[in-house]
């Protein structure tokens, strides 16, 4: 019996000590907690271009990661596991992530990473403003400093495709309207309703004579991409997108991009800055990442819409493609 309690004694003496040891383990690491936005090669790419960095600069920093599935409750729901964990500092990665979480973990200095279009962005400059918490990087794809340069033909016509609920898309076509007003082309918002279906859409595209169709990044247009390239290549209507990936798949005429995985490298810099400010963003500015954009040319799609692209954008290509076969510089 003496043998079973000293044992037993034993047993949970080296439980104790082990558990000590855990918490003790991280000693003076900076405990960061990582929210990816979803699963999908954008934000893969941003999270191995952040590890990377980290692994190169050799950055003593223990990581809590969290994945959401990209719906605004699924983010709210990490957001409050991370205000209550024991990380000093949130990593954010992806737009709608940090917009939906900025206000909800409010202990932990916030870095994101993301492509924001300046209102977006400004709602983030506000809340740093009442909180003094949030920096991150980021850069903002302005597909309009394209459309002047795309073919050796006037763009007169242009639309945008986005879904009226979007919390982004609406900002993104105010700014198109502008500055198609300003150049005088003819702008058409297609907006798409909740109980739309691919018929609704199809009747929206072939109301308008549209030189460019521009899709928006949303849920609906992603489960919808082959169904909506179906219908653009029946009526020789030309899609530009800000998705190399679905780009590759479908007749996507041209994409501008973002290099997330550079823009995961500068996120890790970033990091570095704060943790050198004793865990504070306080003086750290959000930096925007420059000339890390990839455009994707399709040639294929220009023959069957009968476009000839201009020497000064085949310049600046990174990705094209040309009788389906995909020519990287």
């Amino acid at each position: 019996m003496n043998i079973f309690i000293k044992s037993i004694f034993f047993l949970m003496a080296s439980l104790i000590f082990v558990s000590c040891t855990d918490e003790e383990s991280f000693g003076d690491k900076v405990i960061i907690s990582i929210i990816k936005e979803n699963n999908t090669r954008k934000f893969d790419s941003i999270e191995k271009g952040f590890l990377d960095q980290i692994h190169l600069d050799n950055l003593d920093v223990h990581m809590n990661f969290y994945t959401s599935n990209g719906d605004d409750l699924s983010i709210i729901e990490i957001a409050n596991k991370v205000r209550d964990d024991n990380s000093t500092i949130a990593i954010v990665m992806g737009e709608n992530a940090a917009l939906v979480s900025m206000n909800v973990i409010v202990p932990q200095s916030i870095i994101f990473a993301g492509c924001l279009d300046p209102h977006s962005l400004e709602s983030i400059k506000k809340s740093k403003i009442q909180n003094n918490n949030i920096t991150g990087v980021y850069g903002v794809l302005d597909i309009t400093k394209y459309l002047d340069i795309i073919s050796t033909k006037k763009v007169s016509s242009f639309a945008y495709l986005y879904s009226k609920h979007s919390r982004i898309s609406p900002h993104v076509s105010d700014e198109l309207m502008n500055y198609c007003s300003n150049s005088n082309i003819n702008y058409y918002p297609l907006i798409i309703e909740e109980d739309d279906d691919i018929n609704d859409v199809e009747r929206m595209i072939t109301s308008k004579n549209i030189d460019y169709l521009y899709l928006a990044r949303e849920k609906y247009i992603n489960d919808n991409i082959y169904n909506i390239d179906f219908i653009c290549d029946k009526y020789a209507i030309p899609m530009i997108n800000t998705d190399l990936e679905s780009a590759l798949n479908v007749g996507i005429l041209f994409s501008l991009d973002f290099n997330y995985y550079y823009l995961g490298r500068q996120l890790a810099l970033l990091l570095s800055k704060v943790i050198d400010n004793n865990g504070s963003t306080d003086g750290i500015d959000f930096v925007k990442v420059e000339d890390a954009y990839r455009l994707l040319l399709n040639t294929d799609a220009a023959k069957l819409c009968n476009i000839n692209f201009t020497e000064e954008i085949l310049e600046k290509r990174y990705i094209m493609i040309s009788n389906g076969n995909i020519l990287r510089k």
